[in-house]
């Protein structure tokens, strides 16, 4: 089994990203033509967008699915799994408050009113869904969302999750807005763990930014058990706070919350536009209720393959620093190299130097990951960010470190208060939601992956967060989405965060998958403004009919 999302930088999607560096002042996104492609053939059945019926309250069980995941497809492991994880531990509640049951049974769940309220110009609302979907009668969590009304509501809903995990999708519905896609209700929610929903706690400010601070490259025994000893503390101080909560945040369950919220919301099949981890989501989501799923959109998709082989993240990330670097090397007003190699060179000997000679902001520290991870925020986005990393990274050679460090911190979900709910959600999805093989097999990964990513796989390092956790994974399904309609899968060649590999993998393995391309940079293209892109995503959204399975756009 391949290590999954071994990496540290949550999936910001476009949207977010832009807004994230916005304070470096680099706003905006590419436009580009407009080529149509005949429909795809590998599904005719075009879903419906009907206006759906109110919820019936006199039927019982108005809707409530019988999703039985021991009958889906699993990978099948390869090694001992989750060998280091400390679990058995005190199962106290932790520090979060978890709602009352709606009932003992689904369908006081499933009957529930939605009492939508003015929240600025859109309509926020908060509803219950099972802690346990298993057990629904033990507690409850809150699922809070926003809907941003249509001036023209004749297509229903339009679920949008801006992807992680651990980000909330209210703010990215209101950013949004409709005018990108006509006629529907966007409806963003914050999945369980994050935003307004019952949230995920972990430890203090202090003590994350320790473990923030953790060197994350080793080059000894002592620095490696410090690595391993800071991350089981972390994932106890989660626990400690947490409680249960944490045994119940998979993506099958956020899932299963998210069917339960179409059905709230009237709508009798599930249109949706998610990006990066959102692209997970959505795949689940067509695997467990193929009935279901209406229009999907996936874009710049996570790896839901088992390949060993498949590439990383941080391969991603080296590639949109390389094509950063060429931009560099041309352009008068980055001094940081005169060739693609020498800017590469001399922001990797940068970040090495980090390593025993953090520089000082403050009472803190820009440590030699968290360079990185300042880097890595402005190759989320495309050419628009290069000026602002180039004024972040010469400020920091000349030990000014202070912007790098609060690109840093906006990438690790750290504001002017404390750390947001992203820095703690993040961990707490992608641990139950894939198993490990330990410690030593994740080290070892590490040493593998550095020869492919010199720059960020080396200076990053790596973290045990998932392999000291403290609970268990779920189930580790092998999506096909088989009998869904056509899901649209769109991956940009010169995605950071998500190999555009992924999106190319992602529409094969889906049996209805239809793949998009787009020649282009940055991370997550349907919130962008290329024309191309806007034009096959709004058509398949309003009449159900994709692109050609392998259509480009530039």
């Amino acid at each position: 089994m391949r290590n999954n999302w071994v990496g540290w930088a949550q999936g910001a999607t476009v949207v977010i990203a832009v807004v994230l560096v916005a304070s470096f002042f680099v706003l905006g996104m590419a436009g580009g033509s407009t080529p149509f492609d005949p429909p795809a053939t590998k599904s005719s059945a075009a879903p419906s967008t009907q206006t759906p019926s109110p919820v019936d309250p006199s039927d019982p069980h108005p809707g409530v699915p019988a999703v039985k995941v021991a009958d889906h497809a699993t990978w099948k492991p390869t090694a001992p799994l989750n060998p280091d994880r400390q679990l058995g531990g005190d199962p106290n509640p932790g520090n979060v408050q978890l709602p009352s049951a709606a009932g003992d049974d689904l369908a006081a769940y499933w009957t529930q009113p939605v009492a939508w309220k003015s929240c600025g110009e859109q309509l926020c609302a908060t509803v219950k869904a099972p802690l346990d979907w298993d057990d629904p009668g033990r507690s409850a969590v809150d699922i809070a969302m926003r809907k941003v009304p249509s001036k023209n509501p004749t297509r229903g809903p339009l679920f949008v999750n801006p992807g992680g995990p651990g980000f909330g999708g209210q703010d990215f519905a209101r950013n949004l807005g409709t005018d990108k896609w006509s006629g529907y209700d966007i409806i963003g929610w914050d999945p369980r763990g994050t935003g307004k929903s019952t949230t995920v706690q972990c430890g203090t400010t202090e003590q994350t930014d320790a473990v923030f601070e953790l060197d994350g490259s080793p080059d000894d025994a002592a620095e490696e058990r410090a690595l391993e000893t800071g991350w089981a503390e972390f994932a106890r101080q989660c626990r400690a706070a947490s409680g249960e909560l944490l045994d119940h945040l998979t993506t099958i369950e956020n899932v299963r919350d998210l069917d339960l919220l179409r059905h709230l919301v009237g709508a009798e099949k599930l249109n949706y536009v998610g990006v990066s981890y959102g692209t997970y989501v959505g795949a689940v989501y067509a695997e467990l209720f193929p009935d279901r799923a209406g229009r999907l959109v996936l874009d710049s998709a996570v790896d839901i393959t088992d390949d060993e082989a498949s590439a990383s993240q941080s391969e991603g990330f080296e590639l949109a620093l390389r094509n950063y670097a060429t931009w560099c090397a041309k352009t008068k007003a980055c001094t940081l190299g005169d060739s693609a190699d020498e800017v590469v060179d001399g922001i990797a000997t940068f970040l090495a130097g980090l390593d025993a000679n953090p520089i000082a902001v403050g009472d803190r520290s820009l440590t030699q990951s968290l360079g990185a991870t300042g880097v890595a925020l402005f190759l989320y986005s495309d050419e628009q960010a290069y000026p602002g990393l180039t004024y972040v990274l010469t400020d920091a050679m000349d030990g000014r470190a202070g912007d790098l460090l609060k690109a840093a911190d906006e990438l690790n979900g750290r504001g002017a208060d404390g750390y947001e709910t992203v820095a703690y959600a993040f961990p707490a999805t992608r641990c139950v939601d894939w198993a490990d093989e330990g410690i030593e097999a994740t080290f070892d990964f590490w040493e593998e992956n550095k020869a492919k990513s010199p720059v960020f796989a080396t200076n990053m390092g790596v973290d045990f967060v998932c392999e000291t956790w403290t609970a268990d994974p779920g189930p580790q399904l092998k999506l096909t989405a088989k009998g869904a309609p056509p899901i649209l899968v769109v991956g940009t060649t010169g995605d950071s965060a998500t190999p555009y590999e992924h999106a190319v993998s992602m529409a094969k393995q889906l049996e209805s998958g239809v793949l998009l391309t787009f020649e282009g940079a940055g991370h997550g293209s349907v919130t962008g403004g290329n024309k191309c892109v806007n034009a096959a995503v709004t058509k398949y959204l309003e009449d159900g009919v994709p692109p050609k399975d392998g259509a480009t756009c530039s």
